[in-house]
């Protein structure tokens, strides 16, 4: 049986390529740092419940301000290159973790286990980046980041997870 070729890809078929990269950044008055770069696959195929993007690490950036999430499941795998992961557990000082190319790290949701990713190193790195959209229960904290921390409670206070 042969099977005819589309000659045009359907909306939730997308290439990399095809799919803008983004450079991240919070709200004013939080806009000064400059993060990593972010193609967002999934929003561009259409997904609703789960994103999935590749993000670029150029060095000396980190992904975002450290956090963690109430009811959002993540998993950054390491497609090329070398970076840390910044880890900081409920009780704990925070801690990197050297990654390269290979790596996996889950983030499942609750567990309070902030994190972000660090390049500390000379080129840059590329990671794969999953995770659910949960935006009308999910929570977040900045446990490093206090003043985005605080302006999250005090102007979002539905989307802060208030720690004790």
């Amino acid at each position: 049986m042969t099977v005819p070729k589309a000659t045009e890809l359907p909306p939730f078929i997308v290439h990399e390529n095809d799919v803008p990269e983004v450079e991240g950044h919070y709200r004013p008055p939080f806009e000064k740092e400059a993060f990593s770069w972010t193609r967002d696959l999934g929003r561009a195929a259409g997904t609703v419940n789960v994103g999935l993007g590749v993000d670029r690490l150029p060095p000396g950036r980190r992904t975002g301000f450290t956090h963690a999430h109430s009811e959002e499941e993540e998993m950054v795998y390491v497609l090329k290159g070398t970076c840390a992961v910044r880890i900081i557990e409920p009780g704990r000082p925070p801690v990197e973790y050297e990654l390269r190319a290979g790596h996996m790290v889950a983030f499942p949701a609750g567990t309070a286990v902030a994190h972000t990713f660090v390049n500390h190193g000379d080129s840059d790195c590329f990671l794969l980046v999953v995770g659910e959209r949960k935006e009308a229960t999910d929570r977040v904290f900045f446990p490093e980041d206090t003043g985005y921390d605080e302006a999250t409670a005090q102007e979002r206070p539905w989307r802060h997870w208030k720690r004790t």
